[in-house]
């Protein structure tokens, strides 16, 4: 069982940004327009030296972009 206080432990876990994920849209030097899967688009910001490609899934944190993200295959089951 953790020591300390559960609350202080608790709140460092669920405080951080929540990390997104996108289709690259547009490069616009170092910004890209990116669109969520709910359809919203946004500007995103990227300081790594690393472009990436228009159609490609991106990881979103906090309006800047964290990485590739894996080009996994959509699947809709109905219940």
């Amino acid at each position: 069982m953790a020591s300390g206080n559960l609350w202080a432990l608790f709140k460092s876990v669920t405080e951080q940004p929540a990390t997104l994920m996108a289709t690259v849209l547009a490069r616009n030097g170092s910004t890209y327009d990116v669109e969520y899967i709910g359809g919203n688009i946004s500007q995103v910001s990227y300081g790594g030296s690393n472009a990436f490609e228009i159609g490609s899934k991106v990881f979103v944190q906090d309006n800047k972009i964290t990485g590739q993200a894996p080009e996994l295959p959509f699947t809709e089951i109905e219940v």
